[in-house]
């Protein structure tokens, strides 16, 4: 059995850089594990200059593992999925409707990739359970912070004078780490 855990977090843009109030980088992070042993591990960020949100950055964490899953060929197996963002779990099951235009083409994507997998399961867990994805994240949160220069220029380009509302949706990577075959620790 595979296990993928997943979590995101969004943080706002610097307040001088006078950008609109949504606008912001978001982290991800996720690990799959074949029964309680980590064998991939992943972490990154996007910036967004408009509609960014912690729903948003969740969801982004789920993609990306996801896309892991399918990398190392795991569509016949079982794999439950755990995420501590309730309304991302209730989504994917179909439990509730997603409202929000910024979620839809992200919920879209997480659908197309999960029905890959004819034995997924999914499963809500309390925050304190999801650490080590937390972790993951919050480790690609202390990277951006480290280069506070590359996530600027990227907001820059994302937020600038003229820049229509596609332009300022529009999500731009500015960091990705995949690790296969990883093990506890590192």
């Amino acid at each position: 059995m595979l296990t993928l855990e997943f979590d995101g977090l969004y943080r706002d843009a610097p307040q001088e850089m006078h950008l609109e109030r949504s606008a912001g980088f978001m982290c991800y992070g996720w690990v799959i594990l074949r029964n309680e042993t980590v064998i991939a591990r992943g972490h990154g960020g996007y910036v967004r200059g408009k509609d960014a949100s912690s729903n948003v950055a969740e969801y982004l964490a789920l993609i990306e593992g996801l896309e892991a899953l399918l990398d190392m060929g795991a569509e016949a197996e079982f794999v439950l999925i755990r995420g501590d963002a309730k309304s991302v779990i209730d989504q994917m099951q179909g439990f509730a409707l997603v409202s929000a235009n910024s979620i839809k083409p992200l919920y879209r994507r997480a659908r197309k990739l999960a029905a890959h997998f004819r034995r997924a399961y999914w499963s809500w867990t309390p925050r304190r359970y999801n650490h080590e994805a937390d972790l993951l994240t919050r480790r690609a949160l202390q990277q951006l912070k480290a280069r506070p220069e590359h996530y600027r220029q990227a907001l820059i380009r994302l937020g600038g004078k003229g820049r229509g509302r596609a332009g300022k949706t529009r999500l731009l990577p500015v960091l990705d780490l995949r690790l296969y075959g990883a093990s506890q620790g590192a």
